[in-house]
């Protein structure tokens, strides 16, 4: 039985915020049902219910960095989607972290596209006057279908809409996509409705994931059994190369694969500007006979 955790300890925060001064906001996720996913639910060890930290609290740790001169540091507000916090409580907490920690170059969070739809335009205008910089969101598929096997609580409109809201208020947006998540059986599917709906949101940033399956998630027992089965390295990579592929002229996007399940690390600061050389790129690691025969890492911890 994993040991549950109050809100005020960390379970994760994206690679890019390894460096940055992590206040914990809210503990586990208000959703906590996505099949792919068992952060909150014991996979390291330990799990943490969904509860929103008191204010008095959270500005105690706001407090406690100041006092140990934690200036010009990137913030991270804790949690598995603090926008699903109220208005007023996110906007106190994000002037509170400008006020008391000086020159911090970004605030940032983890973001659940129906907790930015519960909010209007004018409450996401608050949050970014506040000080909020970026929101890393799940995108994960474009495909309906991929997103309700996987019990992600929304589909590929929603996102969009979502997605759309966050940039038009002044946020930027991260989104992240898992290649594989479709399996062998929606792979098509999953590259042409992801690249559909980053066509549609024209995010700052979108980052790729590739899917592995940790012990302990709902997805796990069905890979055991043979049922779900994981896409080789070589297929991974050719799915992300056909998303590039099938993005729309208008995207600018950012684009990273910044994470340790990834097998390949190219990147660029402007896809509309780099798309030929990307695919280029990925193209010659497809026909690489090294890439072709090389074995999934199988992670089971991230």
């Amino acid at each position: 039985m994993a040991t549950k955790i109050p809100p005020d300890q960390i379970v994760i925060r994206p690679p890019v915020e390894a460096y940055s001064v992590l206040i914990p906001v809210t503990g586990g996720c208000s959703w906590n049902k996505c099949r792919f996913c068992g952060t909150y639910k014991g996979v390291y060890g330990v799990s943490q219910d969904y509860a929103i930290r008191t204010l008095e609290d959270v500005k105690k740790d706001i407090d406690k960095y100041a006092e140990s001169n934690y200036h010009g540091f990137p913030v991270f507000l804790a949690g598995g989607n603090p926008t699903s916090a109220p208005t007023d409580y996110l906007v106190e907490i994000i002037k509170y972290v400008r006020v008391k920690l000086k020159n911090v170059p970004r605030v940032s969070c983890y973001a659940k596209a129906l907790d930015v739809l519960r909010k209007s335009d004018e409450e996401l205008k608050a949050i970014m006057n506040a000080g909020l910089d970026i929101v890393y969101m799940g995108l994960e598929s474009g495909s309906n279908t991929i997103l309700r096997i996987m019990k992600k609580g929304t589909n590929a409109e929603s996102m969009i809409e979502a997605g759309k809201k966050i940039l038009n208020a002044g946020i930027k947006l991260s989104l992240y996509i898992i290649l594989g998540l479709g399996s062998h059986k929606y792979s098509e599917e999953h590259v042409k409705e992801t690249a559909r709906v980053l066509t549609e949101i024209n995010p700052t940033i979108f980052r790729f994931r590739t899917l592995n399956i940790l012990p302990g998630t709902p997805l796990w027992d069905e890979w055991k059994s043979g049922e779900f089965k994981l896409l080789s390295p070589l297929e991974n990579i050719t799915e992300e190369r056909n998303i590039i592929a099938n993005l729309g002229e208008n995207v600018t996007s950012q684009v990273f694969n910044d994470h340790v399940s990834n097998y390949c690390t190219i990147e660029s600061s402007n896809i509309k500007v780099d798309r030929e050389m990307f695919i280029k790129t990925l193209d010659s690691y497809i026909n690489d006979p090294k890439i072709q025969n090389l074995p999934r890492k199988n992670l089971i911890r991230m």
